[in-house]
């Protein structure tokens, strides 16, 4: 579900951008701001659609979201205006960017207690197998055929390649130590440990003053960056296939930061390390805004790759760790629409910037200086302030 959720994903969808902004005869803030629009609608839509991870069976609701992406993906292949465009742009994020990682990342922090930051990390694999594989097959097979013939052969491919092993996929596992679901809509294992509803959830200031930060900044910075990454490597004088090459080094990083991020998360909370998981993102759009040419392009992958590597095992941590795994399902559909929302805003923010004849390397500091507020507001509530627990007042 994670590589596949890749046909949601803003870096994929950016691969496209040039033809579709040419067809529909569309500038880079139209384009942007009826993305936003389209992952807007996404995100209310995914703070109802989410509870559903706490009353239908991980295989059910996989199969689902499954067909869900997959139609989606057909259907953007026959885009012909505007709102057929927006459409296809709501369909492809609520299904592949919202309820695809929804699900299996919910999934698996209910079923893995003792090692819930390494198994995070496992099954999140299959994203940066998607950035570094599917830029330079779309640019491969868009010099053979057109682009809306590769949106029809991959949703074909995707669900017939995954839809028939989603049974055994989902089945419980000896070493699978938390409580899970079961598969007729009940607890597979009683768990009495402690967990809250989602409306305790809204009245926690760390919730507001830190969590939604830790999500929002990264989804806001990374989407802006792939969304318009054609853009900026024309600015920095660096070929296509060039920049998409460098995916690699972006996988790699994302993989090995992934498992480091599930170590330390296992060895010393979410809570501890949660300001750890911004800084890499901040030195990408530092050497983002300083490099030139091609040199420098390997560091700023590596950089940006583990930025994005260390989010998703911290963020799902962390939710469980302060708020329990009953009411997961419910909880992150109230904490994901926020990060969808960000996803939408940057691309649109950005474009319009573009738009305007903002510099690039201004949009860049402003990228790097929303990375360094939630470091350092991450380190003091959860570092120096110690407020790792929910308080009792809360809780009555």
């Amino acid at each position: 579900m994670s590589f596949w959720s890749s046909l949601g994903q803003t870096f994929f969808i950016s691969l496209f951008s040039h033809d579709i902004r040419t067809s529909l005869d569309l500038t880079h803030g139209e384009f942007g701001s009826y993305y936003a629009f389209a992952t807007t609608a996404s995100a209310l839509t995914l703070f109802w659609l989410g509870k559903l991870a706490d009353t239908v069976s991980v295989s059910r609701l996989s199969l689902m979201t499954l067909g869900g992406v997959c139609l989606a993906a057909f259907h953007f292949s026959f885009i012909s205006s505007v709102f057929s465009l927006v459409l296809g742009f709501y369909l492809l994020r609520l299904s592949g960017q919202g309820m695809m990682y929804h699900v299996y990342s919910t999934a698996v922090t209910r079923r893995y207690i003792a090692t819930r930051g390494r198994a995070l990390a496992l099954c999140g694999l299959g994203m940066p197998f998607g950035e570094a594989a599917f830029p330079l097959l779309v640019i491969l097979a868009l010099s053979i055929t057109d682009w809306r013939t590769v949106w029809i052969i991959l949703s074909i491919i995707a669900f017939f390649s995954f839809a028939p092993s989603i049974p055994f996929l989902t089945r419980r596992t000896l070493y699978q130590d938390g409580p899970g679901r079961a598969a007729h809509d009940s607890p597979e294992i009683p768990n009495y440990t402690f967990s809250v509803r989602r409306h305790v959830v809204m009245r926690d200031g760390a919730f507001w003053a830190v969590i939604i930060w830790l999500m929002m900044v990264p989804s806001f910075t990374i989407t802006g960056l792939f969304f318009h990454q054609i853009y900026i490597a024309e600015q920095k004088a660096v070929p296509l296939w060039l920049w998409s090459s460098n995916y690699i080094w972006y996988a790699l990083a994302a993989v090995g930061s992934a498992f480091f991020s599930g170590f330390l998360i296992d060895r010393l909370t979410a809570h501890r390390v949660a300001y750890v998981s911004q800084i890499p993102l901040l030195f990408s759009c530092l050497f983002l805004w300083w490099g030139h040419g091609t040199y420098w392009l390997l560091v700023y992958f590596v950089l940006f790759g583990a930025g994005g590597g260390m989010i998703p095992p911290l963020i799902n941590a962390l939710l469980a760790e302060r708020y329990g795994t009953n009411w997961l399902g419910e909880i992150k559909a109230l904490a994901m629409p926020m990060n969808v929302f960000a996803s939408a805003l940057s691309p649109a923010l950005i474009g319009i910037l573009i738009d305007r004849h903002f510099q690039l390397d201004d949009i860049i500091l402003l990228l790097a200086s929303l990375s360094l507020f939630s470091t350092i507001v991450s380190f003091l509530w959860f570092n120096l302030l110690g407020q790792t627990k929910l308080s009792n007042k809360l809780l009555k």
